[in-house]
């Protein structure tokens, strides 16, 4: 039996050790009815609590095959930026994950405008620290365009089922 006082190091045990990466159900679910109302779905945490992850999971769940992701942190995906519109306009995936976007807030108006565009089909999917600047900034320039989701550490149920 292992016994941990340290709820980060269990954490670190299940999500290492175990080789076994948690589904958080109840997130997925969250996102799917997210995508129901809204074109544009946040999902804000603090840094560490398995948002990526969990974008993953949902591409490969709901997109195979037809995602696209950027993570905000990766030259290379900076660079592709360059030009957002343009570099957003030509995507052919359905969903757009775009993760760090605390670190671009100039994006939000882009995505507004894409999202308002009736031949783009494109959902996106972002990913970010639930500070209050970045919920004031996407709110006030995508109202009506996202629903919010906020993503806490591991409760005791996930970590029971896993």
């Amino acid at each position: 039996m292992l016994l941990l006082k340290d709820p980060c190091k269990l954490e670190v045990y299940i999500l290492f050790y175990k080789k076994k990466p948690m589904l958080r159900k109840r997130y997925l679910s969250q996102i799917h009815n997210q995508f129901r109302v809204h074109s544009v779905c946040g999902l804000l945490g603090p840094r560490q609590v398995g948002k990526t992850t969990l974008a993953r999971t949902f591409a490969q769940e709901h997109f195979p095959n037809n995602a696209i992701f950027f993570d905000l942190e990766n030259p290379t995906d900076l660079a592709r930026l360059e030009n957002p519109f343009l570099a957003f306009s030509n995507i052919q995936q359905k969903l757009i994950v775009i993760d760090e976007i605390q670190l671009r807030p100039d994006l939000f108006p882009v995505l507004r405008v894409l999202v308002d565009d009736p031949t783009k089909k494109n959902i996106y999917l972002i990913l970010g620290s639930a500070s209050r600047d970045l919920i004031r900034q996407s709110s006030e320039t995508l109202a009506g365009r996202i629903g919010y989701i906020e993503l806490f550490p591991f409760s005791l149920l996930e970590v029971k089922d896993s």
